[in-house]
């Protein structure tokens, strides 16, 4: 049902149903929240988005009332504007007076609306408490005192992860988010994907910056400075600077890479392929043996803290192969360090990745191996962009320059910074070891959607093989309720935290748009399309591999190496 309603004294056509919030946006008309998130329900919190309504004493939030017939609306009135800019004077009373030092100094949703409201005095003072800063996270860092109580972080980690690490404690003028049971961060159910720092309008949530960690060492000549970065870090980059399609991303990068003062530089695509065909090797030896299943990826870090907290007894489910970062770690300390005759603990890796779980990660105590570590450092794809800006590289004028190594990839690497990609490429690799013929004609196009949980069955031979793909952390509780009750015989399963998968994941851009990530989606599975290398087994760099290092897949010797194992997490220390 259609009808008019007038704002701002000229009539406009709304739907039955519609915000006043949402018909505002849809005529152009930008409005101002803080606590108003897309595909959330709104809540009215903040009171930014106020409108006038003829009628009505009190202003009123656009974001959670409906249009109705008789409505007459002023979206920007002397009393409205008044009231927005009175919200963020009391805002900024008790807030940290340290924009030019803050992580989010130019990228601050309060700051950017101080500026758009001319509020250049503090007319109102209040107290400012206090509160200590949670730096004990190995991904993230909290500080309430930068908190405009928005509620982002709470709704995001409740409702889209299902992890609930934050919550609203005491009452009044004392209300503050805290962790949950008010704990450090480091000691609580978090398991760092980052989705919080996208939300959050300020800096009372950041990443922990590694970046400055490591810079000495490009002046100490005992170390080879060595890094890898993930395909969806390359999208985003020539994203973020405007890079041409029609560009060599990777060449470019590994040009500005070099420029900063890294030796060696690897796409960790083969870490990818490396991890496609260990997997679909346990996944084929399990279906045989009807040992372990459904069997659960284990490239996603925030799944594997999760499961090893809240469901412990899946475990035993998830495949012991290591993260394509950690796999691309393994291989440039044990592979390209033997062969250009160098000490594997003289090589520093920084592994660049678009995932702030990575960082938590690349510390877990499996990871290191006689005192070596795959990966030293990450970094995500924010600070690398802080680098280059840093370095004072231009972009545009760079020309693109190849890898150290004569470097052989297929394009699974690719495909697994989405969700459903991990899924398709071990099908399609499942189906080569089984069959000796590529999978051709089907193009899986079901696992390429975005719902939630996708499901798709395959005949490989004689055999039938179904898998499902879990669309964003929360959404697991459902399909592990039907592995728990048989409802349905599945053999594999892909859980991404982050929906969408890595492409979307928490060390990207801060405030990227719906249609970004999806033109991300759709670059990266343009690029596999037009790939003749697609499938690991066809990479002669793995044949390699397993003849110099490894011996052959899901060797018991390469335990530590390339499969690792997962421990219940009696208490939430991470």
């Amino acid at each position: 049902m259609y009808f008019e309603i007038e704002i701002n004294n000229k009539p406009v056509k709304v739907q039955k149903g519609e915000t006043i919030l949402e018909v505002l946006r849809r005529i152009g008309i930008q409005m101002p929240t803080l606590c108003s998130m897309t595909n959330f329900l709104p809540t009215g919190m903040c009171r930014m988005c106020v409108v006038e309504i003829e009628g009505k004493e009190n202003l009123i939030p656009s974001c959670s009332f409906k249009v109705e017939e008789w409505m007459k609306i002023k979206t920007h009135s002397p009393r409205v504007v008044l009231a927005r800019k009175t919200i963020v004077e009391l805002l900024l009373a008790n807030h940290p007076d340290d924009c030019l030092y803050c992580e989010r100094n130019g990228n601050c949703e309060l700051q950017h609306l101080a500026e758009d409201l001319h509020v250049r005095e503090k007319r109102i003072k209040g107290k400012k408490e206090p509160f200590y800063i949670d730096k004990s996270g190995i991904s993230i860092i909290h500080e309430p005192s930068k908190c405009i109580l928005c509620g982002r972080c709470i709704r995001v980690c409740n409702e889209k992860i299902g992890v609930s690490t934050f919550e609203f404690a005491y009452r009044g003028d004392k209300t503050c988010v805290a962790i949950t049971l008010n704990k450090p961060i480091n000691s609580s159910s978090c398991v760092f994907c980052g989705q919080c720092i996208m939300v959050c309008p300020t800096a009372s949530l950041s990443e922990r910056i590694n970046f400055s960690e490591f810079q000495v060492y490009f002046h100490d000549p005992s170390k080879k400075m060595a890094i890898s970065y993930s395909p969806a870090v390359a999208v985003t980059i020539a994203e973020h600077f405007g890079i041409k399609p029609n560009r060599n991303i990777n060449g470019i990068l590994n040009a500005v890479l070099k420029k900063i003062g890294f030796e060696i530089i690897i796409d960790n695509s083969i870490g990818a392929d490396l991890m496609i065909y260990e997997i679909a090797h346990e996944l084929k030896k399990r279906i045989e043996e009807k040992e372990n299943l459904p069997m659960f990826t284990s490239c996603c870090p925030s799944w594997i803290k999760y499961a090893e907290q809240s469901f412990p007894e899946l475990l035993e489910n998830i495949s012991t192969v290591k993260s394509t970062q950690q796999l691309t770690g393994a291989i440039i300390k044990r592979y390209f360090a033997k062969k250009e005759h160098i000490k594997p603990e003289d090589v520093y890796l920084v592994s660049v990745m678009p995932c702030t779980s990575r960082k938590f990660e690349a510390t877990r105590p499996e990871m290191t191996i006689h005192g070596i570590s795959d990966v030293d450092s990450v970094i995500t794809t924010r600070e690398l962009i802080r680098m280059i800006n840093m370095y004072g590289i231009n972009i545009e004028n760079i020309e693109p320059e190849p890898y150290n190594s004569n470097l052989s990839v297929s394009l699974s690497g690719v495909l697994v910074n989405v969700s459903g990609g991990t899924t398709e490429m071990i099908l399609r690799t499942l189906y080569y070891l089984q069959t000796g013929e590529e999978l051709i004609n089907d193009k899986l196009t079901t696992l390429r959607t975005n719902k939630s949980i996708k499901t798709y069955e395959l005949n490989i031979g004689k055999k039938k093989i179904k898998v499902a793909v879990v669309n964003g952390l929360n959404n697991v509780k459902e399909i592990i309720e039907e592995v728990k009750k048989e409802k349905n015989e599945i053999h594999f399963i892909e859980v991404m935290t982050c929906e969408g998968g890595c492409i979307n994941g928490g060390g990207q851009p801060i405030k990227q748009s719906e249609n970004s990530i999806k033109q991300r989606i759709r670059y990266i599975y343009e690029l596999y399309d037009k790939n003749i290398i697609h499938l690991p087994h066809q990479n002669k760099l793995l044949k390699e591999l397993y003849s110099d290092v490894f011996g052959h897949p899901n060797n018991p010797e390469n335990f530590g190496i390339i499969q690792t194992y997962y421990t219940k997490r009696e208490d939430l220390l991470t």
